[in-house]
């Protein structure tokens, strides 16, 4: 459109005739009123700002007649005397390609989210690989019950703390996880119920209220599953039931064999919900709880029963409290798990140790020393193949990630100086190596945060390499 300095619309093409006038002329009509509907100039008019700064200032608005984003851009023709004698006036729909931008945007900050979730889950890792080696360290010091029950509750929410760490690895390659694990589910509610006692217990009554649990939880209940999921998602459930009762009540879990199913149902005593609210409760970000709920709870819980082949289903009324029902397939026995650590090699080694971080260092070799081995550490990568050009090893635990020299440099480096050293290699990063990274210079791999019976079963295995060598040497 071309538009005169008082707004009227002097000239406009097919577009705008067809667009804005429906099929006949916009000659005569002001150009505010065309295109949005204004009885008066619009105030964010991009006229104005373009006339001023001397460049075109385009201007995206929301059609609400259509649906659809147009920009507006506004050319202005002045006069030989300097003055606005009119102006052009285009309109552009940008739905299409402002789509295309945000997805693409989306794109990048996936990407980027990645990346950072990534280093985040690696530095994790180091941490929860410390916490994991002094407390099962500490357990070796103590024949303490209560010592010894506190000191399992942190390894296992420590292990969960691992379990989520891999879910953050796994957040730009998702896939099907294998469900092995035979789960006692008395056991497994018990340790939650520990777990989550400073919150139902603890902190209720520092607030001056009272929540009072009611279980009935039945033995040789088992299901089939990853207990980390399923503990995060009977947490997840619990503080729901007493974010729900800000005033005390009772919280109940109920466990039971009916048919082919294994039941476990949790009940509260709290507000309760709406149906509008039930309906919603599974939508990812849907929380009742403003700030202070990220609205992930359960709809995580829901993708975490689902994994396991169970159903959950809700029955809630407003005032009347809120039970949580959850159905799994049950499996006939428990299957016992086979340590591969039971039947080991008990031999000792020398052992060199590189990692950039001292605390992981000294956990490790405070754990090897223990068992009679003999350990040296570094945390400089150059020093490490300097000492080990000098003296002789039997196996080499190298960090994957370290200033200067990655740990696949670094073992091809070791192997290439002595080809029967072993090399374990560890890491807090989500490892995905072919057979061509480990050719020739790994032989063991090892993910952070790991146990000591894992440490101890490869040294097993690393034995029984060596050992036909230790037999040729002795004869």
């Amino acid at each position: 459109m071309v538009c005169g300095p008082d707004f009227s619309i002097l000239e406009s093409n097919e577009a705008a005739n067809i667009v804005l006038g429906k099929g006949e002329t916009l000659i005569g009509e002001k150009c505010h009123r065309a295109l949005r509907q204004n009885s008066r100039p619009c105030l964010d008019c991009p006229l104005k700002d373009t006339v001023n700064s001397g460049t075109i200032i385009p201007l995206v608005k929301y059609d609400d007649r259509f649906n659809e984003y147009f920009e507006e851009r506004c050319v202005p023709i002045i006069s030989e005397t300097g003055q606005l004698s009119s102006f052009i006036l285009t309109a552009k729909n940008t739905t299409k390609s402002r789509e295309l931008e945000e997805k693409s945007a989306q794109l990048k900050k996936l990407s980027a989210l990645g990346q950072i979730s990534s280093g985040v889950a690696h530095d994790f890792n180091n941490v929860l690989t410390v916490v994991l080696g002094r407390v099962q360290l500490m357990r070796r010091l103590t024949n303490d019950p209560y010592f010894i029950k506190s000191l399992e509750m942190i390894e296992k929410s420590a292990l969960d703390g691992a379990s989520k760490v891999r879910k953050i690895q796994e957040f730009s390659r998702p896939g099907i996880k294998t469900l092995t694990e035979s789960i006692n589910l008395k056991t497994l509610v018990e340790e939650v119920l520990e777990i989550t006692r400073p919150r139902w217990d603890i902190a209720s009554k520092v607030k001056g209220i009272l929540i009072e649990p009611v279980f009935e939880l039945k033995d040789d209940l088992f299901i089939r599953g990853d207990s980390s999921d399923l503990r995060n998602a009977f947490t997840n459930i619990i503080f729901n039931a007493v974010d729900a009762m800000p005033n005390g009540g009772i919280l109940s879990i109920k466990t039971d064999k009916i048919d082919n199913y294994i039941c476990i149902d949790f009940k509260d005593t709290g507000t309760g919900m709406t149906e509008e609210t039930i309906e919603r409760i599974f939508d990812p970000f849907f929380t009742t709880k403003g700030v202070l709920g990220n609205g992930l709870g359960m709809s995580e819980v829901y993708g975490i029963i689902k994994r396991h082949n169970g159903k959950i289903n809700v029955v809630s009324e407003v005032g009347a409290g809120t039970t949580i029902k959850l159905r799994f397939p049950t499996i006939q026995k428990i299957e016992e798990k086979i340590s591969p650590a039971k039947q080991k090699y008990t031999g000792l080694f020398n052992i060199y140790i590189i990692d950039d971080e001292e605390y992981i260092l000294e956990t490790l070799q405070d754990f090897l020393s223990d068992l009679g081995h003999t350990v040296q550490t570094n945390t400089s990568p150059k020093q490490a193949l300097s000492d080990i050009k000098k003296s002789h090893y039997d196996i080499v635990i190298t960090d994957l990630s370290m200033p200067g020299i990655s740990g696949l440099e670094l073992a091809e480096q070791i192997k290439a100086l002595d080809p029967a050293i072993q090399l374990i290699l560890i890491s807090g990063w989500a490892l995905n190596l072919d057979e061509s990274d480990l050719e020739n210079r790994i032989d063991f791999v090892i993910n952070k945060p790991f146990s000591f019976e894992k440490i101890t079963y490869v040294l097993s295995e690393v034995g029984k390499k060596l050992l036909p060598a230790r037999q040729n040497q002795s004869s």
